[in-house]
């Protein structure tokens, strides 16, 4: 469920169903997850309910769920972003 979206930020709640994997992927502005329910997995660590991970730009990971699944609330590309002016 996207949450905002704002030059390249996007915010959302993402449920993960059990026994997902997502393919490996870059983040280059970065990424900020705090885990919510379940588990979340990457090939870093396993994170429960709770945990937060703070992810600099170009960071690379291939995350996963198992059986109890995941709802993360996550934000990408503001991490390293340029202050935005108003």
């Amino acid at each position: 469920m996207p949450l905002h979206s704002y030059r390249g930020i996007d915010t959302a709640l993402v449920r993960w169903a059990p026994n997902t994997r997502f393919d490996p992927h870059v983040h280059p502005g970065g990424e900020e997850i705090f885990v919510l329910e379940g588990v979340f997995r990457d090939e870093f660590g396993a994170y429960p309910a709770g945990s937060w991970l703070r992810s600099p730009p170009m960071s690379r990971h291939t995350p996963y769920t198992e059986a109890e699944g995941a709802l993360i609330y996550v934000k990408v590309g503001h991490i390293g972003a340029p202050f935005l002016t108003r």
